[in-house]
């Protein structure tokens, strides 16, 4: 593809691990607490998006929960605490991803992820996987002013590691997380979850695993863009 790659950017719910029907099982138990209807089709439309934008919507669509009482950082708390005692034992690493980032590792590639999940939800998910030590540096949308679509934490990530946007490669598993790499300048490489609804941001990724996360090629994404090493940026 003729762009030389220095740093690969993993988003992680969907993307590294297997998270995302977790994610919905623990948020629909958390939100059912306060009256909230929190079904298949609802999630599927906050897939890819910080939790603060996440109940900024749900504000607006069910604003007599007694929930939208508490500050946004409460209710971001207390969701990824009712995360946390879910979803450890119940999620995995997708095994094409995992050895797509060990390989990148060996090779000397910068590796990073960037993720909506909160930095605490992040560090404990990286650790019960056994990820933890391939990834040292992790960017969460709350730490920049907007998440996904937006570009602000793969941009961020870019710039915490040293590496030109134009030369980062992003994987993805939302339609929010491609548009937010290409609005960034950099190669993307989108995987979206079987089921998933058609959608023209997809189209704009540098290519589409058809199958999503668990059909990925390691071997086929090393083949297809030049490699940087720290080791020659140095």
């Amino acid at each position: 593809m003729n762009r030389r790659i220095s740093a690969v950017l993993f988003d992680m719910d969907g993307t590294l691990v297997d998270s995302e029907p977790a994610y919905w099982e623990s948020d629909r138990e958390f939100l059912g607490r306060y009256g909230i209807d929190y079904d298949e089709e609802l999630n599927s439309t906050f897939i890819g998006r910080g939790s603060v934008e996440m109940f900024r919507s749900l504000e607006s669509l069910f604003p007599d929960s007694p929930v939208n009482a508490m500050s946004l950082d409460e209710r971001v708390r207390l969701k990824d605490e009712a995360f946390a005692l879910y979803a450890p034992s119940r999620v995995l690493p997708f095994p094409a991803v995992e050895r797509l980032a060990r390989s990148l590792v060996e090779r000397g590639v910068f590796i990073a992820v960037a993720s909506g999940s909160s930095r605490s939800v992040i560090d404990l998910m990286l650790e019960a996987t056994g990820l933890g030590g391939l990834f040292p540096l992790r960017v969460s949308a709350s730490e920049v002013a907007r998440g996904k679509p937006e570009p602000d934490v793969f941009l961020e990530t870019a710039r915490r590691a040293g590496v030109g946007p134009g030369n980062c490669l992003v994987l993805e598993d939302s339609r929010f997380g491609v548009a937010a790499a290409k609005a960034a300048g950099m190669a993307c490489i989108a995987m979206p979850c079987p089921g998933s609804p058609v959608h023209a941001d997809f189209a704009a990724a540098d290519f589409v695993v058809e199958g999503g996360a668990a059909c990925l090629d390691p071997d086929l994404v090393l083949s297809a863009f030049d490699w940087a090493t720290e080791s020659s940026l140095a």
